[in-house]
């Protein structure tokens, strides 16, 4: 449900747009200071004729005068520029910055009146006038206005020219307000024109590495860019630069021109956390939205806030408290007076009181009487959404009705979305026992359980680290907190500062002694378990070093006796006997018990160097593994031979075969290869 909820929170599609960048473009910041500076000997009359004409046109605008302000706003168009003749006049800059919010009044008015062809056809006349100073150090703005008029008109591609024109241009002036405010207007109407967000996210952060130069700005449409870069970071899944920038945007200026801007960062900020789990975080800054309700102009924008708070409250279980949400989110879009915006709310509320069982049926006549009605760019979620309550209700072959074209549109939406309506529909054929169609949905249905099990790593990770980041801060926070608390308590009397001091510093010796006890403690109990552990490691290899000894010794005596016998065997002719005892006495491996022993023994000290030997020779026999296993213990070939039970010669044989097996070069040395395959 919660992809569903987002969806909604975050929509920008023109429309939407272009409601925003008006609201925020018709604010205060918008409007021009009355401080401007001039020579004083020079005569103000040009100069105050033209702020007049000016406020004159503010004053239609607000007393709701569109299309009487608009012209009085183009009138400023043919006031005379300062030089011999009117040296009176407004500077170039002065008509530029004056001419710039022209643009975005004019803008504004024709947005409000909803004539946006006409519109366009004024600034494009504006543009045609070739005015030396537009010309020359005001056509980025302009250009924006009319992309902005675009948009409203549909005309993506001639909007996006427009745009692109704008971003390229270089060098007109050196206003940098110039530069945020163009980039910010480009980034926000880039999202109403153009499927690629990367060309509005070169924008949002050319505005922002602007207002950095910059040290700050007070363009309005600022803390919007912002938010919508947020946006672009959350869709793409980079979390935790979406919430550094929302965050920068709330916690900025907190002046009623760039409320809705924060606002929408504050959107930005809740459907994060919401995705990543954080519902406390999510529910912090959703509060920022339901408090803010009784702005004028936002009322659609508060009841998305209260439909994320309804969809966190569903995700915890609290159906009580959704479902009130959900009416207050109904309540502010009674206000907004949006029909397909208020059957989107209900279709959500109803899939919420589709979730408790006593409640369905209900639920399921509500969806049935709003799923028709909501609008086809909606249509994938009312499918869904409808299909997941009939399933609820045990409702099969309605379900699948609703599920299978519900999950063709999700495909090139919303992939959880999909995901989700995929593990319906097998629910379904399951159940209706149509086995052919399960059997040939299951390989799509598996990849994209597939993709939603990668992304849901992405964001454990994602929030993890947020979530490291977040206490971490809130103890740096807590510190400094505590410090000032502390700093402020010093200054009331010199004896609490000293006795504060006193009582810090001997804390800090104790704490400081404590924490070297404490590490020397555990420093000296690391030291007792090391020792311990190559008291044990140097045991188990002088158990291997005996068993190896005795095993030498035992051949050596057999040899000796061997030679006796011998002896005696060449003094007598009849030794059929004698030849049996000496076949018994002759050199042999270790006994299977030995070798037993020996291996476990091995083993225990080099728990991987069988492994690793058998993986570089699977060829390997066990009496060629006992001979690597005695090279790793360095021994030397008289040793070998001995606790092996055979030859010298033998030996070498041994070792010409590993050579072959080892696959090493003619020259090389066999035993510190076996050695370094053994060690890893």
């Amino acid at each position: 449900m919660g992809n569903l909820t987002i969806y909604i929170m975050t929509e920008h599609n023109p429309i939407y747009l272009l409601i925003c960048l008006s609201l925020l473009l018709a604010m205060p910041a918008c409007r021009p200071t009355t401080a401007h500076t001039h020579s004083p000997e020079a005569s103000p009359h040009f100069y105050e004729d033209s702020l007049r004409t000016f406020g004159r046109a503010e004053q239609l605008y607000s007393a709701g005068k569109y299309e009487e302000a608009n012209l009085c706003y183009d009138s400023l168009f043919i006031l005379p520029i300062a030089d011999a003749d009117h040296p009176d006049a407004m500077t170039a800059e002065e008509f530029r910055k004056l001419a710039v919010k022209t643009f975005n009044s004019l803008m504004v008015n024709y947005n409000i009146l909803g004539e946006y062809q006409q519109g366009y056809n004024h600034l494009d006349s504006i543009e045609r006038l070739n005015h030396p100073v537009i010309s020359r150090h005001a056509r980025r703005e302009l250009w924006v206005a009319k992309a902005q008029m675009l948009m409203a008109l549909n005309r993506a591609a001639e909007a996006t020219d427009y745009l692109n024109r704008a971003m390229t241009l270089q060098g007109e002036n050196d206003d940098p307000e110039s530069e945020i405010y163009c980039t910010s207007v480009a980034g926000i109407t880039y999202m109403g024109v153009d499927t690629a967000t990367t060309h509005a996210e070169r924008a949002f952060v050319r505005a922002y590495e602007a207002v950095k130069r910059a040290g700050g700005t007070r363009v309005g449409c600022y803390p919007m860019a912002v938010g919508k870069l947020g946006f672009i970071y959350q869709m793409q899944g980079k979390y935790e630069e979406c919430i550094a920038l929302s965050r920068e945007a709330v916690e900025g200026d907190t002046m009623d021109t760039a409320m809705q801007g924060r606002l929408m960062a504050a959107e930005n900020l809740m459907n994060t956390y919401m995705e990543l789990g954080l519902y406390d975080d999510a529910l912090r800054y959703c509060s920022i939205g339901t408090n803010a309700k009784e702005i004028e102009g936002i009322s659609n924008l508060t009841s998305r806030f209260f439909r994320v708070k309804a969809d966190i409250y569903a995700r915890t279980n609290r159906m009580d408290s959704a479902l009130y949400a959900y009416d207050q989110a109904d309540s502010c879009l009674a206000i907004f007076n949006n029909p397909d915006l208020r059957d989107r709310m209900r279709l959500h509320r109803a899939f919420c009181l589709s979730m408790i069982p006593d409640s369905i049926r209900s639920a399921l006549h509500t969806l049935s009487q709003v799923v028709p009605r909501i609008s086809d760019s909606y249509s994938a979620y009312s499918y869904c959404m409808y299909g997941e309550a009939l399933v609820r209700a045990k409702r099969w072959d309605e379900a699948v009705h609703w599920l299978e074209p519900g999950m063709q549109k999700a495909k090139m939406l919303d992939l959880s979305l999909c995901a989700t309506a995929a593990e319906n529909l097998a629910d379904c054929y399951q159940h209706l026992g149509q086995k052919d169609k399960l059997t040939a949905f299951f390989p799509e249905y598996r990849a994209l359980r597939n993709s939603i099990a990668d992304r849901e790593k992405v964001r454990q990770l994602a929030s993890a680290n947020i979530r490291f980041k977040t206490e971490k801060k809130e103890q740096e926070n807590r510190a400094l907190s505590a410090e000032i608390e502390l700093k402020n308590a010093s200054l009331k009397t010199y004896m609490a500062v000293g006795a504060g001091a006193l009582m810090l510093v001997l804390a800090l010796i104790g704490w400081f002694v404590m924490r070297h006890r404490n590490l020397s403690l555990h420093l000296r109990l690391q030291e007792q378990q090391q020792e311990m552990a190559d008291e044990r490691l140097r045991e188990q290899e002088a158990q291997l070093h005996r068993l190896i000894a005795s095993r030498q010794e035992l051949n050596e005596r057999n040899r000796d006796l061997l030679r006796q016998l011998s002896d005696i065997q060449a003094a007598h002719e009849n030794s059929c006997d004698l030849d049996r005892v000496m076949e018994s006495l002759q050199d042999n491996l270790l006994t299977r018990e030995e070798e037993k022993h020996f291996r476990s023994a091995f083993s225990a000290i080099y728990p991987s160097a069988l492994t690793r030997l058998r993986e570089a020779c699977p060829a390997i026999t066990r009496s060629e593994e006992l001979f690597c296993m005695l090279i790793l213990l360095k021994q030397t070939n008289e040793e070998v031979a001995r606790t092996l039970g055979i030859s010298v010669a033998s030996v070498s044989k041994t070792r010409y075969r590993l050579r072959l097996k080892l696959e090493l070069p003619e020259g090389s040395d066999v035993d510190a290869e076996v050695r370094k395959v053994m060690r890893g």
